[in-house]
């Protein structure tokens, strides 16, 4: 697991230490909707935060880029008669993005997150959960987008319960 955390912290900083020609750093925040799914739970959604920083590097001009990013993210559900369960990450995504037109672009691609704290009694939480996010943004002028995202888990979220975590974000980006 240590071993892992260090590969990829390494991969984003030769992503991000690249020549600085040509590349753009933003910043981007919103609200979590966040909920689990599994065999037989019944839990509802729980509102949360997240906020970032991200960088769009070229790979074909105007039309594909990498995303590579780094966010804290609030996640978590509820349940009728217990106390709310609250998740938070240091996420780091990766994405693909596709400019369909300079109004409108797709992003997909994977997800990485690390357990920052919990307020977990029940089991024990994975503390490394990766994931997959698919999304699309509206880029407006001056730098300006309004993003949506949905984030699905591609391993269980506890130790000994099958249950993955399902995010949808809402947010803003301001490109520098």
């Amino acid at each position: 697991m240590r071993s892992l955390k260090i590969l990829l912290l390494s991969a984003f900083i030769l992503l991000v230490s690249n020549s600085v020609s040509a590349q753009s750093w933003g910043v981007r925040a919103g609200a979590n909707i966040s909920d689990i799914s599994g065999n037989g739970l019944d839990t509802k959604a729980k509102t949360g935060l997240y906020v970032g920083v991200y960088r769009e590097i070229p790979l074909v001009k105007s039309l594909l880029f990498i995303q590579p990013e780094v966010q804290y993210s609030q996640e978590g559900f509820e349940v009728d008669n217990a106390k709310d369960t609250k998740i938070d990450y240091l996420t780091v995504p990766i994405l693909a993005k596709i400019y369909a037109v300079k109004l409108l672009s797709f992003e997909t691609g994977p997800q990485f997150g690390f357990v920052v704290s919990d307020n977990v009694d029940y089991t024990d939480v994975n503390s490394f959960v990766p994931s997959w996010a698919f999304g699309t943004s509206l880029n407006l002028p001056l730098g300006l987008s309004i993003n949506a995202r949905y984030i699905t888990g591609l391993d269980d979220t506890f130790e000994h319960l099958a249950a993955k975590n399902q995010v949808i974000q809402v947010g803003a980006a301001f490109q520098f």
